[in-house]
């Protein structure tokens, strides 16, 4: 690791979880379906499902014509359960995860799960150990599309929102990025969308460390 070169633009990054730290969509997309048509609502295509993807559990009611929309979202994470385990960080993300912490800089998570939900499935994935900070949507008032969780970590890192990266894949997370005054990188990786407005566009998980002005030795 070439510290000499880091970006001191950025003092922290932050990231979101789901399509982008860990290839869970598949599995999401697929439960969230089956949850649907088994509580009162029906099929709709991956493109459509995949919007509800990055939004709290409360976004069912609107996006999806729903009898009980928080049964729905109890159904969808019994069904999720099972399957989460299975799911598996994207190529180069903990290289990516280990050089960051390497080169000192704070890491955090931005969620739009719930505190329950988030401490029930990430540990499986072998990567909380990095990670300094997560703010998860019962954290904030408002969460992802709005600032809340970068303004709630900037405040935790002692830092301005201008000096946080925001990896994501959804226009949730860059919307949320560009409220807060932070910079939002697309996860090109993990996104269906390469269009959704970003101040970056990595393409894999370790083309984030020349925009933090870093390397791999």
């Amino acid at each position: 690791m070439n510290k000499n070169q880091r970006n001191n633009a950025f003092k922290a990054v932050v990231f979101d979880i789901d399509a982008c730290l860990i290839d869970s969509a598949p599995n999401l997309i697929a439960t969230l379906d089956r949850a649907l048509m088994d509580t009162g609502g029906k099929h709709h295509d991956e493109v459509y499902l995949r919007k509800m993807l990055g939004l709290p559990g409360s976004a069912l009611d609107d996006l999806f014509d729903l009898p009980d929309w928080e049964r729905t979202l109890r159904v969808w994470s019994d069904y999720y359960a099972p399957l989460a385990e299975t799911n598996m960080p994207f190529e180069g993300i903990t290289q990516l995860l280990s050089a960051i912490k390497t080169a000192g800089l704070p890491l955090g998570v931005a969620t739009s799960q719930g505190r329950v939900l988030y401490l029930e499935h990430f540990h499986k994935y072998g990567l909380m150990h990095f990670f300094d900070l997560a703010v998860c949507a019962d954290d904030v008032a408002h969460p992802k599309p709005a600032a809340d969780p970068l303004l709630f970590a900037a405040k935790h890192f002692d830092i301005q929102p201008v000096e946080i990266l925001f990896l994501g894949d959804a226009p949730y997370d860059m919307q949320c990025a560009s409220s807060a005054g932070a910079k939002g990188a697309l996860a090109v990786w993990g996104t269906t969308d390469r269009t959704i407005p970003a101040d970056y566009y990595p393409e894999t998980p370790l083309d984030v460390l020349p925009i933090l002005g870093l390397s791999l030795e």
